[in-house]
C-alpha cells in the first residue's frame, strides 16, 4: 500500500514511469485522411510550442544582454516609423560599430556582449539537458512504483568564468555518486571543470561548480608588500573566480607537494613578500632548512633568523631547536592563554624546509632521520597553539616518504604526476571533488590546489611570481633584525646577535635553552 503523503516526487524530476511494463494500446481502424489530419494537428501544436518558446527565449535573451536589447529595440523602431531600407541600413551600422568594438576594445566587449551572450547560451544548455544527462550518466534513482527520478536543478548562478548550480538530491542519489561522474557532466558541459561541493544552508542539497574558462593560464602579478601583515590573511595570489587568495599562516601548518618545476619555490617567495615586513620589525622570525646546499634559500638569507644549508646534522639540529621552542614556550602559556599571540618580544616563528623528504626519508644516518621524524612530529603536533608553524615542500607525497601529512592543516597539490598523488596530498575523494592537480600544463608553474583540514571544499589557485631580483630587494629591504649564533655549547643554544654582526664573532654568553 502506497504510503498517505508521497513526497519523493517532489525532490527529483521523473524521467519516465513505469518503464519496465509495455503499456497495451488497441488500434482502431482510421481512415488515412483521419491520420494525415491527426498528424497535421500535432505538427501544428508542435510548431506553435516551438515558435512561442524560441520567441520567450529571444526576449529573455534581449533583456539579459541590455546592449543588444537596446540595439534591436532601436532597429525595430526605426523599421516602424522610417522604412526597411533604414532600419537594414541601421542594422548594418550597429554590426559594423560592434565588429570596430570588439576588434579595438576586446576587453570591454567581452565584459558588456560576448560574456553575458556566452552565459546565456550556458544557462541554456544546463536547463535543457539536465534530466537525460544525469539519466544517462547512471545519477537516477527508481521508486518501488518504477517511477525513474533524477536529481532537480531548481537554480542556476552564473558568473563570467564559472557557474553554480544548485541541485536538490532525490532518494537514493548521493553527492558522492555525482562526484564520481564530474568527468561525464564536465564534457556534455563543454566545461573545463566540474566540482561538487556541500551546500551552506540546505541538508540534502549540493552545489556544482562548472569553471568555464581559466583565469590562470596566465601569469599572476606578484602579491604586494603589505604595510600591515595579518598572519591570518596573507595574499599569495589569485584564485580561479578572480579573486584574492589569502592563505592564514597563524595557528597552521602548510605543506607545498609538486613534481619538479611545478612552482613549490613560486609559493614560498610569495609568502616571503607578504612575511617581510613582520620579519623586518622582529614579529616573524624565519628558520629555514635547505637540504639543497643553500641554492634555494641562499638567493635571500636576510630574512631568515636562522638558515641551516651544510650539514644533514646541522639540518636535524635546526629541527630540533624548533621543538625545543615549543616546549618552552608551551610552559610559559601554560594557564596563561591556549593561543599565542605574535609580538616583537615573543615573536612568530615559521619553520621553512625545502625538501622535507630529504629529511625524513633519504638520509643516510638513520640517527639522524628517527631524529628529524620525531622533532618533525613534536612541531606538527605542538607548534601550532604556542606560535610554531612549518612549512614543508616535497615532490613525492607516498606514505613511505612522508608519513606526517595528515598532521599539516592546510595542503596545496600544484602539479602531480599521476591521479594517485592527488589522494595522497589532499585526501581522499578529492580528485572526485575536482582537484586534478595531475591534469595541470607543464607551462603553468604555481597553480595548484588547496584544501584546509576540515573543509570538504577545493580551491584552485595560482601563486604570484616573484622573481630573484625581488627576493634580493626584500632581503635587503626587510632584513631580520637578529639572528641565531649556529653553535651549540655543551647542549645549550646559544641567544641571538644584531643581523648586522658577522656569524663568526664572539658569542654572547649563553642565557637559556631556548629562545623563546
Amino acid at each position: 500500500m502506497p504510503p498517505l503523503f508521497d513526497t519523493s516526487a517532489l525532490r527529483g524530476t521523473t524521467v519516465r514511469r513505469r518503464a519496465d511494463v509495455q503499456p497495451t494500446r488497441i488500434e482502431r481502424s482510421t481512415t488515412l485522411g483521419a491520420r494525415l489530419r491527426r498528424s497535421a494537428l500535432v505538427a501544428t501544436a508542435r510548431l506553435v510550442a516551438l515558435t512561442v518558446w524560441a520567441a520567450a527565449m529571444a526576449v529573455w535573451f534581449l533583456a539579459y544582454v541590455p546592449l543588444v536589447g537596446a540595439a534591436v529595440a532601436v532597429v525595430l523602431a526605426l523599421w516602424n516609423v522610417e522604412s526597411r531600407m533604414a532600419g537594414f541600413a541601421l542594422a548594418a551600422v550597429l554590426v559594423a560599430g560592434g565588429a570596430g568594438w570588439r576588434w579595438m576594445w576586446p576587453d570591454s566587449f567581452d565584459r558588456y556582449v560576448e560574456s553575458r551572450a556566452d552565459r546565456f547560451a550556458r544557462r541554456i544548455r544546463y536547463r535543457f539537458t539536465w534530466s537525460d544527462l544525469l539519466a544517462s550518466c547512471g545519477l537516477a534513482a527508481r521508486d518501488a512504483h518504477h517511477t525513474v527520478r533524477v536529481p532537480r536543478l531548481w537554480w542556476v548562478q552564473l558568473g563570467r568564468y564559472a557557474d553554480v548550480l544548485h541541485v536538490q538530491l532525490c532518494p537514493g542519489v548521493t553527492a558522492d555518486d555525482i562526484a564520481e561522474r564530474t568527468d561525464a557532466l564536465r564534457s556534455e558541459f563543454r566545461a573545463l571543470e566540474v566540482r561538487v561541493l556541500p551546500h551552506p544552508t540546505r541538508r540534502g542539497w549540493c552545489l556544482l561548480r562548472v569553471i568555464a574558462a581559466d583565469t590562470l593560464l596566465d601569469g599572476v602579478a606578484p602579491p604586494r608588500t603589505p604595510d600591515d601583515v595579518d598572519l591570518t590573511a596573507l595574499e599569495l595570489g589569485q584564485r580561479e573566480d578572480g579573486g584574492p587568495w589569502l592563505l592564514q599562516l597563524l595557528g597552521r601548518h602548510l605543506l607545498i607537494a609538486g613534481a619538479t618545476g611545478a612552482g613549490k619555490s613560486t609559493v614560498v617567495a610569495a609568502l616571503f613578500t607578504q612575511l617581510a615586513p613582520a620579519i623586518a620589525a622582529g614579529s616573524v622570525r624565519v628558520i629555514g632548512i635547505d637540504p639543497k646546499g643553500g641554492m634555494e634559500f641562499g638567493l635571500y638569507p636576510g630574512l631568515f633568523w636562522h638558515l641551516a644549508c651544510e650539514t644533514d646534522a646541522e639540518m636535524v639540529e635546526a629541527l630540533e631547536l624548533a621543538a625545543d621552542l615549543v616546549q618552552a614556550r608551551a610552559k610559559e602559556l601554560r594557564g596563561v592563554a591556549r593561543q599565542h599571540v605574535p609580538t616583537i618580544a615573543e615573536p612568530f616563528y615559521l619553520v621553512v624546509v625545502d625538501e622535507i623528504a630529504s629529511l625524513t626519508a633519504y638520509l643516510g644516518d638513520r640517527q639522524l632521520r628517527d631524529r628529524a621524524k620525531l622533532a618533525l612530529g613534536r612541531l606538527l603536533t605542538k607548534g601550532r597553539a604556542p606560535g610554531v608553524s612549518v612549512v614543508g615542500c616535497v615532490q613525492d607525497p607516498r606514505k613511505e616518504v612522508l608519513e606526517l601529512r595528515n598532521l599539516f592543516t592546510t595542503r596545496i597539490a600544484l602539479r602531480l604526476s599521476e591521479k594517485t598523488e592527488v589522494g595522497m596530498v589532499l585526501g581522499d575523494g578529492a580528485r572526485d571533488r575536482g582537484a586534478t592537480a595531475d591534469r595541470i600544463p607543464l607551462t603553468a608553474p604555481g597553480i595548484g590546489y588547496v584544501i584546509e583540514d576540515g573543509a570538504p571544499t577545493v580551491t584552485k589557485v595560482r601563486a604570484g611570481f616573484v622573481d630573484d631580483d625581488q627576493l634580493a630587494w626584500l632581503a635587503e629591504t626587510y632584513p631580520t633584525p637578529s639572528r641565531l649564533v649556529p653553535d651549540v655549547i655543551d647542549g645549550e643554544i646559544l641567544d641571538d646577535q644584531p643581523a648586522d654582526q658577522p656569524q663568526d664573532a664572539p658569542a654572547p654568553r649563553p642565557r637559556s635553552k631556548a629562545r623563546r
